[in-house]
């Protein structure tokens, strides 16, 4: 599944979940300003590089139009993230699709790649991080899809709930962090401290960059 150079894309799709209602934030995460860009447009961004196209699920689709990001609709509505999950598998058009949070601004590209190249290894390729599985990081292939809508059907909608049907590849951090050492894949944009975090992660970074 690996492209045969570092710069090559993946031939399968890449989908962000725009769908969560930003309770702790007040204020539509994705849209806040990060640098130069708000944080939709650098997640996408990062995707575009690695995967053949990225689209949207969920969330507001006029918010998104500036951005030019293709939306779609969960397939099965009201069903939280796992039905955003269950959109992002059904719309994929291929046979794995890799998805991500909206609030995830500091992908690193060369864990995202170490989890695509193993795309083929499972149903499920996702990291683990301080013993807890990562979904919103991680490739799902299509054999997830019919598992996923029975545990909706049954108003099971725990984001990992549908695993233990599956083949699962957990990676550990042990394989992990060798791509991205800082975990800063991780860090989300939940909270207002958050996001005054990543406000001067990017300040610094752009002195560094200046200097």
């Amino acid at each position: 599944m690996e492209p045969s150079q570092a710069e090559e894309r993946f031939a399968f799709p890449a989908a962000i979940l725009t769908g969560g209602r930003s309770r702790r934030m007040g204020r539509n995460k994705f849209l806040l300003p990060l640098g130069s860009e708000p944080v939709i447009r650098r997640v996408a961004r990062i995707l575009e590089s690695i995967f053949s196209r990225v689209f949207a699920v969920g969330g507001d689709a006029p918010s998104l139009e500036p951005f030019g990001l293709p939306v779609v609709g969960d397939v099965l509505p009201g069903n939280d993230s796992l039905g955003g999950l269950h959109a992002a598998i059904s719309c994929a058009g291929a046979p794995h699709v890799f998805v991500a949070g909206c609030d995830m601004p500091f992908l690193q590209p060369q864990l995202l790649r170490g989890l695509a190249a193993r795309a083929g290894e499972a149903d499920v390729v996702i990291p683990i991080l301080e013993g807890f599985p990562e979904p919103l990081c991680a490739v799902y292939g299509q054999a997830c899809e019919p598992a996923i809508r029975r545990r909706i059907a049954e108003g099971r909608l725990k984001m990992i709930g549908f695993h233990e049907e599956m083949r699962v590849l957990r990676v550990e951090e042990a394989e992990w962090r060798a791509w991205d050492p800082e975990g800063l894949s991780f860090r989300n944009l939940n909270t207002q401290q958050d996001y005054e975090w990543a406000l001067a992660e990017v300040a610094s970074k752009e002195d560094m960059n200046a200097g």
